[in-house]
């Protein structure tokens, strides 16, 4: 029950999503992925995650209920102020807090978008192996490739009308002998590319998550303070009072 009440909440945060035709070899590698990283029962058990998104400097401390949609953001806003948000993604509400001053209006409506975009863009980084197989994500195997001796399968991946950018495009490098991902590149709805490694592979928990992401152009983005967990505290998802250093 609780593997399928986390799959209606991807369902109502993604939208509806039509049949597709299936390309079975690149469903097959995905498949085999997704094994290599814990399997499709430990996957479904990572109810709690935690952890630190670290780019250029900036810190966001995101705390998400796979289960309920419950979800935590502490981070510090463009004018270098702290701020909590505490809100369910299915339901699109909750309560915010600027330096300990809580929000209400059309403030809190902008800290809950902004909480919301955070959220589906930062955990795509660091679980896309996990949810290539989602609702409305269509994957086509384009052949192999030989890197400094490493055999790996390319698969292209698009969206189906789901998302806050379907017109997002994906290429994943799978190792041909780990199954696990060495890299992906990408060409984002807003005109965006970029191409990233995947390293740092560790376990929490059950399941395997990269630390680490290398971009061509000398980006790096790290992933600190991962927890993957059956059980937080209920204050984590109500309070604006600081959790998290």
């Amino acid at each position: 029950m609780a593997a399928m009440r986390r799959a209606l909440v991807l369902v109502v945060l993604l939208g509806a999503a039509p049949a597709v035709p299936a390309d079975e070899k690149a469903n097959a590698i995905a498949d085999e992925m997704l094994q290599a990283l814990g399997g499709r029962e430990s996957w479904d058990r990572a109810r709690f995650l935690r952890f630190v998104f670290v780019r250029q400097g900036r810190r966001l401390n995101i705390t998400w209920d796979r289960e309920s949609g419950r979800y935590r953001l502490e981070a510090v806003n463009d004018s270098g102020v702290p701020y909590v948000v505490v809100m369910n993604l299915t339901t699109r509400q909750g309560r915010a807090a600027v330096e300990g001053r809580p929000l209400d209006g059309a403030e809190l409506s902008e800290y809950l978008t902004l909480a919301s975009r955070i959220w589906a863009g930062e955990t795509y980084w660091l679980l896309a192996p996990y949810k290539i197989r989602d609702p409305g994500a269509v994957l086509t195997y384009e052949g192999e490739e030989t890197v400094g001796g490493t055999i790996q399968d390319r698969l292209y991946l698009r969206f189906e009308n789901v998302g806050l950018t379907p017109g997002d495009q994906f290429w994943l490098y799978v190792n041909r002998k780990t199954r696990l991902l060495d890299r992906w590149r990408f060409r984002l709805e807003g005109g965006t590319e970029g191409d990233y490694r995947w390293t740092g592979w560790e376990r929490f928990g059950r399941i395997l998550l990269a630390t680490e992401r290398l971009g061509a152009n000398g980006d790096r983005i790290l992933f600190e303070g991962i927890l993957v967990t059956d059980s937080l505290p209920d204050e984590v998802f109500t309070s604006l009072a600081p959790l998290n250093p």
